[in-house]
């Protein structure tokens, strides 16, 4: 592999792959100081952790709208205006829904760092159902 390939190829598994720096020396048979020379030197450390934020998961997003709404509501309360209904149907919703997201989540997760040979191709029908259900609240 060309340098610069090599080069490319380490950063992505740093960034992307949250390997360690040991663990991409032992895959790519580099030396780990040639290693911390790229990372110094292409800002692996910045990229990683735009690459993280990046990645915000949705029930993290589900929660803060949940926890937005919620206060507003409170505010409300306290103010004594009236509360429209759907917006306590919308909380109560959000918080049900919030635990099957983050189970959801975790298994896609779980299964994007499985080895390539174990990993299964789509979605199966199962966890399609599972969708439909927990988190879209379908039942067919």
């Amino acid at each position: 592999m060309k340098k610069q390939l090599l080069a490319e190829f380490a950063a992505k598994l740093y960034i992307e792959k949250l390997m360690t720096l040991e663990n991409i020396a032992q895959r790519l048979n580099l030396n780990e100081r040639t290693l911390r020379r790229w990372k110094a030197a292409d800002k692996w450390d910045e990229k990683r952790s735009e690459y993280l934020k990046s990645n915000t998961t949705f029930h993290e997003d589900l929660y803060k709208f949940g926890r937005n709404l919620l206060d507003s509501i409170q505010n409300d309360m306290a103010k004594g205006e009236k509360i429209e209904p759907a917006r306590m149907y919308a909380v109560t919703k959000i918080m049900t829904m919030l635990k099957n997201v983050k189970i959801y989540e975790d298994k896609v997760t779980s299964e994007k760092h499985m080895p390539e040979t174990t990993k299964p191709e789509g979605l199966s029908p199962e966890v399609i159902r599972e969708i439909e259900e927990k988190i879209l609240g379908i039942n067919i």
